[in-house]
């Protein structure tokens, strides 16, 4: 085996130069000189000889440009498609420079005109090798940091599959979640969780933080470490009465979390949420996240849910205010990071809320796994691509019946005229029922709740469904079940849109909103329906029965 080939196993040695000429007395030369000057060269006479002799031990070329068998720009051209990181020198005659030209404009890093100077031949050489090495070390630093990201990638996926997407309760009754996250091509902050307080509510948080790769991952792990922490703070302080509400909870996060934020210079956008299955409400404080879409089944209508916080990590001076919506059994709350509505189709437009929303409206019927594949797959269809430059990231929770009996066990009615008067008999009617069936399931205190809850309703219908409109009829149905108390009342009177009243001002300045607050404070579920055909609205409110001793 010859020195030049155990050096293509090897690697090792003096850098090879191989050089090819139909001249011998050239090939000669060449091979003296740069011998001298400490190369290893291996010869061929022919373009085809000198392509069979290339191998990634070669560090420079010198070819002639006339040559039987494939010419120097054959070889040229075959060194750049294979051995790209080689800057070849081209040999040629006084008449040929044009040709010479052209071989450095593909590629080649000079040319010598024949006959030439051995020592100039060895200098360009030198320069061929040197280029070569620093090329190949560029390309071995890229490969070790494409290494390194692709390690970095690694772990911050199993960051993200181990610790940032939460899995649901798999016992939980009266709501169905399905989930789904695409990662990108890097590693976004977006992470999920599921946490559960109580049998009768679910709290959820859909996060993203600014930033990409294993920063953005351990951040979103330091920061769902820290809801846990702030819960189990929070519910163990002595002055602490029931579940630590979502307001507190963001608030202690926001303590907690502040100081590392502002060091990194990061922030992050979620929503946290509780859904209250006893009381059918949704408490939610938004931090500059995309907002929540809810289907609200029965006014077959989108509402869009966003909050007026700053997202965490800003300065914030204001305490977090958390907003409250009802729901009901086909209701659906979709969830989302800003990787779906911001994935852009080929000419760079955006997906967008309003397409979102609408799709969801579209296929509001369908279950949770169901509506986030149609996402999914609208997405796909708008961007033309499978891969995102963001993390997709989406869950889905559809309210559905608790499981509860709903035997009626009594049932009583009243109908009165619009007239404030019959408040009075609204009052009694409410109290002698629960008396009646709710005794030993309802205190004093409940009793007088659901009392001022049906005659500020009542009350409400009269002054501004009705006008104050004497002659009309409002009929109160209350039924018993063997889980709680409801109570319906109807009236023909304009239609209402509950998300239209102002959160009251508490301070005693205005008094609009305050009889809707105290009947979403002292009821256990509210919900409103307008029949059209009939020209019929209905409200509902309900209170729970606690278990007799």
């Amino acid at each position: 085996m010859t020195d030049f080939e155990k050096s293509q196993h090897t690697g090792t040695g003096a850098p090879w130069v191989l050089v090819a000429d139909d001249d011998p007395a050239t090939r000669l030369l060449l091979r003296k000189k740069l011998e001298k000057s400490g190369y290893h060269v291996v010869c061929a006479k022919t373009g085809k000889e000198a392509v069979e002799q290339l191998s990634d031990n070669i560090a420079s070329a010198v070819l002639d440009l006339k040559m039987p068998e494939g010419d120097g720009l054959y070889c040229l051209r075959y060194i750049r498609q294979h051995y790209p990181d080689m800057a070849p020198l081209m040999l040629t005659a006084s008449e040929n420079i044009a040709n010479a030209v052209e071989a450095m404009k593909q590629g080649a890093l000079d040319y010598v005109t024949k006959p030439f100077n051995p020592g100039q031949v060895a200098a360009l050489v030198d320069k061929s090798v040197e280029t070569c090495r620093q090329t190949r070390r560029l390309k071995t630093a890229e490969k070790k940091l494409e290494q390194a990201r692709q390690h970095q990638l690694f772990v911050a996926t199993q960051i993200q599959h181990s610790l940032l997407l939460g899995r649901p309760p798999e016992d939980l009754s009266g709501m169905q979640i399905a989930r789904m996250t695409i990662p990108s091509q890097q590693i976004d902050g977006d992470f999920y969780d599921f946490i559960q307080l109580s049998p009768d509510s679910l709290d959820v948080v859909v996060a993203d933080i600014m930033g990409k790769g294993i920063m953005a991952a351990f951040m979103a792990a330091a920061l769902k470490s820290a809801f846990l922490r702030v819960i189990n703070e929070t519910r163990s302080l002595p002055e602490q009465n029931g579940q630590p509400n979502p307001e507190q909870i963001v608030a202690g996060v926001h303590r907690h979390m502040i100081e590392q934020m502002n060091e990194l210079e990061t922030f992050v956008t979620f929503c946290y949420g509780r859904f209250d299955f006893v009381r059918h409400r949704f408490v939610f404080v938004d931090c500059g996240h995309v907002r929540t879409i809810h289907w609200q089944r029965a006014e077959s209508r989108i509402h869009l849910l966003s909050g007026v916080n700053m997202p965490l990590g800003f300065p914030e001076t204001a305490p977090f205010q958390q907003m409250t919506v009802s729901f009901a059994p086909g209701d659906m709350f979709v969830f989302y990071s800003d990787g779906v509505t911001e994935a852009a189709d080929p000419d760079g437009n955006l997906y967008g809320e309003d397409r979102l929303a609408a799709l969801v409206e579209k296929n509001a019927e369908m279950d949770g796994n169901a509506m986030i594949a149609a996402i999914y797959n609208d997405v796909v269809d708008f961007t033309g691509t499978e891969v995102f430059s963001d993390d997709f990231t989406c869950v889905c929770a559809k309210i559905q019946p608790r499981n509860r009996s709903d035997r009626v066990l009594s049932s009583r009615s009243l109908s009165i005229d619009s007239d404030l008067e019959n408040l009075k008999k609204v009052r009694f009617f409410i109290r002698g029922f629960c008396r009646e069936y709710g005794a030993g399931s309802l205190d004093e205190l409940r009793i007088s709740q659901l009392e001022v809850a049906a005659t500020e309703l009542v009350a409400n219908i009269i002054k501004h469904g009705l006008d104050q409109v004497a002659g009309h009829k409002i009929h109160i149905i209350a039924t018993v079940y063997t889980d709680r108390i409801e109570m319906e009342f109807r009236d023909p009177g304009k239609p209402f849109d509950p998300t239209s009243i102002a959160p009251p001002v508490l301070d005693g300045s205005r008094e609009n909103g305050m009889g809707c607050y105290l009947i979403s404070q002292f009821v256990d579920h509210i919900s409103y329906h307008r029949d059209e055909a009939a020209g019929i609205n209905s409200a509902r409110i309900q209170i729970l029965l606690f278990a007799k001793d």
